[in-house]
């Protein structure tokens, strides 16, 4: 059975994603993201009234955090290993003052891998379509690190691609992130799980309960694989309609109690899973 997109949620988050900044209104949310956000704000909403400590893993540009800090009273963390985090605190300035945003915004530059943070302190956790970029079987120690900083009672959040009967890891040959590749040498990029190696490499690492699962992706129509993602000479086309990206998301884009399962699933797709746990 398939599910909707929750369209409040989706025109909360598309609207907050515009405000961050002219590039974002053009470029508008990614089609995945249309899954991920309003699904995650629809699982958190009890909890917005509540003085919080939050931690977004992999942050990146991600309106997510910013709109958390506007509509809660939570004190809020963002930890990304490459600069782009940065662009979290311009973001916030677009909605509240520079007092506000010193006080409850907290940007952490840092390889989550390598720096120490403080254990039990977050009362939620978020990863979203971040751990299958962890290389080898740093995914499964990310996870088992993660899971330590949750609070007892508190809410884990993972989102992740997945095409089950098909796991497979890919490499790339060029920029990663903006880290240069090795000269002639492929580097690693991301993985499709399938639902076994959801098990292994991620839940049962974390040592979490699971409480809750959702697969979402193109169950009637392939429209990402198809529209959306173009080859590079035909990118360009894409500036004239990717600001309506949220429309194409809430029309062929989908939740199930199923996981999608394609033997040519590109390596960019739009299918994928979010588990819900608790401590």
């Amino acid at each position: 059975m398939n599910y909707k997109i929750d369209s409040h949620f989706l025109a909360e988050i598309t609207r907050h994603h515009r405000l961050q900044g002219y590039t974002y209104a053009i470029k508008s949310l990614s089609y995945e993201r249309c899954a991920e956000l309003p699904y995650i704000l629809q699982q958190l909403q009890h909890r917005f009234k509540e003085k919080l400590n939050f931690l977004d893993i992999g942050s990146g540009e991600s309106p997510l955090p910013t709109y958390l800090l506007v509509h809660t009273n939570w004190n809020i963390y963002c930890v990304d290993k490459f600069n782009w985090v940065q662009k979290q605190k311009d973001f916030a300035r677009k909605f509240m003052p520079d007092i506000e945003i010193e006080k409850r915004l907290h940007i952490v530059e840092k390889d989550f891998l390598i720096e120490k943070f403080q254990e039990r302190f977050y009362d939620i956790i978020t990863n979203i379509s971040v751990i299958e970029h962890f290389e080898g079987v740093t995914d499964s120690t990310a996870m088992k690190l993660s899971a330590q900083l949750l609070k007892p009672g508190g809410i884990y959040i993972l989102t992740t691609l997945i095409n089950e009967g098909f796991y497979k890891e890919f490499y790339v040959k060029g920029n990663v992130y903006g880290e240069q590749s090795r000269t002639n040498q492929k580097v690693f990029w991301q993985r499709h799980y399938d639902v076994n190696s959801v098990q292994e490499r991620l839940i049962k690492p974390s040592g979490l309960k699971e409480v809750n699962r959702i697969y979402f992706g193109d169950y009637n129509y392939r429209f990402y694989e198809k529209l959306l993602k173009l080859p590079k000479l035909l990118k360009p086309v894409k500036v004239l309609y990717s600001w309506a990206t949220p429309f194409f998301a809430k029309k062929y884009l989908h939740y199930s109690d199923s996981p999608i399962s394609y033997s040519d699933m590109k390596m960019d797709t739009s299918s994928g899973i979010i588990l819900t746990f608790s401590k």
